[in-house]
């Protein structure tokens, strides 16, 4: 049986079983445990499954992502930093979408350039909002009352006028697939904002890589920098474009 037809069965029994070990992988393909070890490694690394002790999963839509008041006091230092990479980015009189997210939260506190800022999030509206060097817009819709984010049609009908040169977003998370959320709405004004842009960014911890969740708010090749804290495998930054750039917190 050839590799690829072979990894297409494994995620079928996997979607069936819900979790398998390395001897159920054995068992169910007629594999030796090298072999089942390493189909093990390359779909948990291509994004397709998470990697457990002994094993492998189905990527879990279920698991709670913090929310967003308590995600504004989680890894302070790494946001900051991250927020750090992504600042000089951003230029004079650039037109520049910053998305909802605690990390980029950090990136409107610190911008100190004359530019024009469009976001769905209110909390980066706040921090803009007495920025003499910053021109807000902020997008109207429904207000999500938990991520403190507007989405809908308002929204959406505001982006479309405007060309961006950089399109900043963070993630739930990334995998081979693309950048997921966990709404709907959410996801639809990212994926507007990364259509019409110049240079898409995507700002996110490591740990966000390989994970799952409910919605695609934008394709991997629509990025030109990656920013992160970890550098990547060998085989997550073969999910990107060649021409990707990657920003790390720590040396490659």
């Amino acid at each position: 049986m050839q590799r690829a037809e072979r990894q297409r069965q494994l995620l079928q029994e996997l979607a069936r079983r819900r979790q398998m070990s390395v001897a159920d992988v054995m068992a169910a393909l007629a594999i030796s445990r090298d072999t089942a070890r390493r189909d093990i490694v390359t779909v948990t690394e291509r994004g397709l499954a998470q990697r457990i002790h002994g094993g492998l999963q189905v990527l879990n839509f279920g698991v709670a992502i913090p929310s967003y008041q308590d995600r504004l006091h989680q890894l302070t230092a790494v946001k900051t930093a991250l927020a750090e990479k992504a600042l000089p980015l951003i230029k004079a009189n650039q037109y520049v979408f910053i998305d909802v997210s605690t990390t980029l939260l950090k990136l409107t506190q610190l911008l100190k350039v004359h530019c024009t800022v469009y976001t769905h999030s209110l909390d980066n509206a706040i921090s803009l909002a007495t920025n003499p060097a910053v021109t807000l817009q902020l997008l109207g819709g429904e207000l999500n009352q938990s991520n403190r984010f507007m989405s809908g049609a308002a929204a959406l009908t505001a982006l479309k006028p405007v060309y961006f040169d950089q399109t900043i977003i963070g993630a739930a998370a990334v995998n081979v697939q693309g950048v997921f959320y966990q709404d709907a709405g959410d996801a639809a004004v990212k994926r507007q904002a990364l259509s019409q842009t110049g240079s898409g960014i995507l700002v996110c911890e490591h740990r966000k890589f390989g994970q799952t969740a409910r919605f695609c708010g934008g394709q991997l090749a629509q990025l030109q920098v990656v920013i992160t804290d970890e550098p990547l495998t060998t085989i997550e930054r073969a999910w990107f474009a060649t021409t990707t750039k990657f920003i790390y917190l720590t040396e490659d």
